[in-house]
């Protein structure tokens, strides 16, 4: 009797004991990942082209961005700069944005690191339509190298696992680092191996990591590219508004990419932010230019069933 009755007593006095342990983790998990995670600020030209009439009209956006490489490639969800994809997202048939013929090009691009002071000039090198992902190279940042995420140090996931995002606020708030937490609540093998999540963690194109500070993935969008009767045909401008400006929380649109997927996406924007860079070198610009797609990633590693 004695020990069922000390049972519950431990166990209570252990509670504390693990709870401290989580803040610990995840207290780390921000310190060490926050500076990696960057502002993008970008002027975009949206054209419109419907039934003959045309329109053009001009935006300003903050994305939340991932740093990748320590030369400042940035990694951020590309829906901002294809407005189909939003509008497919929202339950649009293909063929009716199609029609609407929507294009946005930025003309610049400015990146803050951290809190600082200093925006560093950027333009758009390169994007993956298929993935939804797009990369921004950071330009002369001289001797500078910039901390980063490496997808090939990742780790798989497991469905009840807590996993993380790392995220920054605006300026107004000094752009001050926060976590959003989530439980992975399952996984899909179609179109292509990727994790669900229920809870917080809501921003497109950055990274997932597990409470030890793995990386997992990238939060993205996988349209299931079949038309099913019943389903909701729209989610409002709300969520298009969420959409263009990188936020995610969409059941059924957004999930975890395998870190092994992003790591191949992200060495082939290495090599395209390069030849972009030598281009615009040669030929000064005056406003971006969006960078064809580049060829779909390799197949994606199925997700493993343990660490």
């Amino acid at each position: 009797m004695r020990t069922y009755t000390a049972l519950p007593l431990l166990l209570l006095a252990l509670s504390p004991v693990c709870a401290q342990d989580d803040t610990e983790q995840l207290e780390a998990v921000v310190t060490k990942i926050a500076p990696a995670i960057v502002t993008v600020k970008a002027v975009l030209k949206t054209e419109t082209k419907f039934s003959g009439a045309s329109e053009a009209q001009e935006s300003r956006l903050n994305l939340t961005g991932v740093v990748v490489s320590p030369e400042g490639l940035i990694m951020v969800s590309n829906t901002a700069f294809s407005p189909n994809r939003a509008l497919e997202m929202m339950g649009m048939p293909s063929e009716m944005s199609a029609e609407m013929g929507m294009k946005s090009t930025p003309t610049s691009m400015k990146v803050v690191f951290g809190n600082e002071d200093t925006e560093y000039d950027a333009f758009l090198a390169a994007t993956d339509t298929t993935l939804d992902l797009a990369f921004v190279q950071v330009e002369k940042m001289g001797d500078r190298k910039a901390p980063f995420v490496d997808f090939g140090a990742s780790t798989s996931a497991l469905v009840g696992q807590k996993v993380l995002q790392v995220c920054r606020l605006g300026r107004g708030y000094d752009y001050a680092p926060y976590f959003q937490t989530s439980r992975v609540n399952g996984e899909i093998k179609k179109p292509r191996a990727a994790w669900m999540l229920e809870g917080g963690v809501s921003t497109f194109g950055l990274p997932v990591f597990a409470v030890s500070g793995e990386v997992i993935g990238v939060l993205t969008t996988i349209p299931s590219g079949v038309k099913e009767q019943g389903a909701a045909e729209g989610f409002g401008m709300s969520m298009f508004m969420r959409l263009m400006s990188g936020g995610g929380g969409t059941p059924g649109a957004s999930f975890v990419l395998p870190a092994s997927v992003a790591k191949g996406v992200v060495e082939m924007a290495k090599q395209r932010a390069v030849e972009v860079a030598a281009q615009r070198a040669k030929q000064p610009q005056t406003k971006q230019a969006t960078p064809p797609a580049k060829p779909p990633a390799k197949p994606p590693a199925k997700p493993k069933s343990g660490k």
